[in-house]
């Protein structure tokens, strides 16, 4: 006899995350300056009024000049440890393990068995998983949303896998295509905003999911459409849920001393402006770091440790709680764009790490890695990321 995994004990977990997050987001969002249209040349850099700055100190002369040397240097000291302590991200407050990873239809739709289901409990235990992107549906070129009559078998599976791990936030995954039928960007369609926002909203009221995962492809840099959507979306879900966006890399970054991959046109980035931008909007962001069709393991590992650096700088200048996924690739062979034997866990994983490093304090910005996808994801690969990341 097959023994049922056991939920763990927590008592009312959402409402109090909610109620921290909330504060938080209001916090954040007092006296921010949404920036707008700035060159790459010349990137702007936001924080809150207010922000604690470093005063200047005026070293003496005469004969208290060494005494006053030693207080001045002791004092710079503890407000060095308080700035950093400012910039420090109100996330390690909560208890939630730091990787995250997608979930498919096998999950949502297939209606899996306790056994199952137990195995998955114990996969994320052991892989320190704390966030878990669910797939729900795709919004089609027309406007409709796909398999809606497997709805129910969703709420069913987020039903027990919310009382099974009650610790793990919980997306409900929405793909989301930005080319309509006519080829045209679409995300300005208050219609589509509309729809999307609404159908976002039953993910948080029908669902019981803790917030909804966008996946909107393509975004090109400096999209207000895009801004515009989340927004709507953010009003109509409101404070109390959680809104996740994945975001592409920077495909050909110029001047970041890095090779780029060839197949991409050539300064396909975000703006460090528009990154802030999406990141005062968003509670979560996962960099989908892979797909890059690179022919070397080494350089696809110093591209995704620029990817890492480059958007926890960014965030870090805004002294935001938003929170930063790192996406690692363990999904078949995609040619040209996804060679397994390139993009890998080891690459991926050794890429991070670099990255954590290069970015300085804005490295506690990075929550963790976004496994893509756990229906690929090979008991080797799970191996690998047990001993690279996990026991590193």
């Amino acid at each position: 006899m097959e023994t049922q995994p056991t939920p763990e004990n927590e008592e009312n977990p959402r409402k109090n995350r909610a109620r921290d997050r909330h504060q938080r987001r209001k916090e954040r969002t007092q006296g921010m300056v949404y920036p707008t249209n700035v060159p790459r040349s010349q990137p702007r850099q936001i924080r809150p009024t207010g922000s604690f700055q470093i005063p200047k100190i005026q070293f003496p002369t005469g004969s208290n000049r060494v005494i006053l040397y030693g207080i001045a240097g002791v004092a710079f000291i503890v407000l060095v440890i308080f700035a950093l302590g400012r910039l420090k991200n109100n996330n390690n407050a909560t208890d939630l393990e730091p990787n995250a990873i997608w979930l498919g239809t096998q999950w949502t739709y297939d209606n899996p068995d306790d056994a199952a289901l137990a195995a998955l409990v114990q996969r994320f235990r052991d892989n320190h998983i704390g966030t878990a992107y669910a797939f729900v549906s795709l919004l089609q070129p027309d406007g409709s949303w796909t398999d809606t009559n497997k709805l129910d078998s969703v709420k069913a599976f987020a039903d027990r896998f919310k009382k099974l791990l009650p610790k793990v936030q919980l997306y409900g995954w929405l793909s989301i295509g930005s080319q309509g039928v006519d080829g045209n960007n679409r995300l300005g369609d208050t219609n589509i905003q509309q729809n999307i926002s609404d159908f976002s909203q039953r993910m948080i009221g029908d669902f019981d999911f803790n917030g909804v995962f966008l996946n909107v492809v393509p975004v090109i840099n400096g999209d207000e459409s895009y801004l515009s959507l989340l927004r709507k979306v953010r009003a109509t879900i409101g404070e109390n849920a959680e809104m996740a966006v994945a975001v592409p890399p920077d495909w050909t970054p110029t001047d970041a001393g890095i090779t780029v991959p060839k197949q991409i046109e050539p300064g396909t980035i975000w703006d460090e402006s528009y990154k802030q931008r999406v990141a005062l909007l968003a509670d979560q962001i996962f960099v989908a770091a892979y797909n890059a069709g690179f022919d070397n393991p080494d350089d696809y590992s110093a591209w995704i440790a620029y990817q890492v650096k480059t958007y926890a700088q960014s965030i870090a200048d805004l002294a935001t709680t938003t929170e930063l996924i790192i996406g690692v690739p363990t999904y078949d062979a995609a040619p040209p764009d996804h060679d397994p034997a390139i993009e890998n866990v080891q690459s991926a994983i050794k890429g991070v790490i670099t990255g954590l490093s290069e970015a300085g304090t804005a490295a506690q910005f990075v929550r963790g890695i976004g496994i893509y996808a756990e229906w690929e994801t090979s008991a080797d690969e799970w191996n690998e990321i047990k001993t690279l990341w996990i026991d590193r």
